[in-house]
């Protein structure tokens, strides 16, 4: 729905960081987030986190939550060549940052700790965290709320504030 209505502004991918601009003073860290897609969302989200003129690398760049399955691994392939099509035609520079392996559980058996053992493996972009399957995330989502609001104290939001955190040094 949004790529239909960003796709008729013009020069689309400077859609949000014009709406973001106000608040980039504001904040160290500025996490996006929002439901898979391989569109022009996710072109104008990676257009937003290019690395600016004067910027040092690693400062702005692609943090990819991932599931310990082979279809993560699959669409993490696509998102790859998405952001390595949009910096050519694009001609800037995004730095992936990293993963996080989310809703793992171990009890789901070894294939699923097998994919989260080939996350970790990956030297590029490096596993960030490995946050459990925890009851907060999953009601946070089917409630369509974010999670620091819907749970702010809660095991899963901890390692998200740790995760920005490690990213503002």
């Amino acid at each position: 729905m949004r790529d239909v209505a960003l796709s008729k502004v013009s020069f689309s991918e400077a859609a949000l960081e014009r709406s973001l601009e106000p608040l980039e003073n504001e904040y160290d860290v500025i996490i996006i987030d929002g439901p898979p897609s391989l569109g022009l969302n996710m072109d104008t989200a990676l257009y937003y986190v290019r690395r600016r003129e004067g910027e040092l690398a690693d400062r702005s760049g692609v943090i990819t939550p991932v599931w310990a399955n082979k279809a993560s691994h699959r669409a993490f392939r696509l998102l790859k060549s998405q952001m390595e099509d949009l910096c050519k035609k694009g001609r800037v520079q995004v730095d992936y940052l990293g993963l996080v392996v989310n809703a793992y559980d171990s009890r789901r058996g070894k294939l699923v700790k097998e994919n989260k053992d080939e996350w970790e493996k990956s030297s590029s972009p490096p596993v960030l965290a490995v946050i459990g399957d925890l009851k907060e995330g999953r009601e946070a989502a089917d409630g369509e709320i974010p999670l620091l609001e819907y749970a702010p104290d809660s095991e899963h939001a901890q390692a998200m504030r740790d995760l920005a955190k490690e990213l503002a040094v």
